[in-house]
């Protein structure tokens, strides 16, 4: 027996799936790619940091450039993870409680809708 589709962003017409879709990306972007090029940033002032404080080997200096390494590459993953975008709508994942199967499409999509809304 198939069990019945109970997600609501499956149920919408295709122009709610894009705008969906179109949020998603954008509030996607905002949230992983500015905060990743400030991560890089601060990875790239360690490691000028520890280029200054270097005075040989296994200083302090040399930490610092390896922890510098270490942020800028949580920075880069952090830029990749924004400018990789889902291709389609059902590619989303919702917020939506699949324990209550009582909803209507209307309540359905205002609670998909709620969690995309721009703060």
């Amino acid at each position: 027996m198939e069990e019945p589709n109970i997600d609501p962003v499956l149920n919408m017409d295709p122009a709610m799936q894009v705008e969906i879709l179109d949020r998603a990306v954008s509030r996607k972007w905002n949230k992983f790619t500015w905060s990743g090029l400030i991560v890089v940033g601060v990875g790239c002032l360690c490691i000028v940091i520890g280029l200054l404080f270097r005075s040989g080997d296994y200083s302090a200096g040399i930490l610092l450039i390896g922890f510098g390494a270490i942020i800028v590459l949580v920075g880069l993953i952090r830029i990749a993870i924004g400018l990789i975008n889902p291709l389609l709508p059902s590619d989303l994942r919702t917020r939506y409680s699949y324990r209550h199967h009582h909803h209507d499409e209307l309540h359905d999509q205002e609670i998909i809708l709620n969690t995309l809304r721009d703060e």
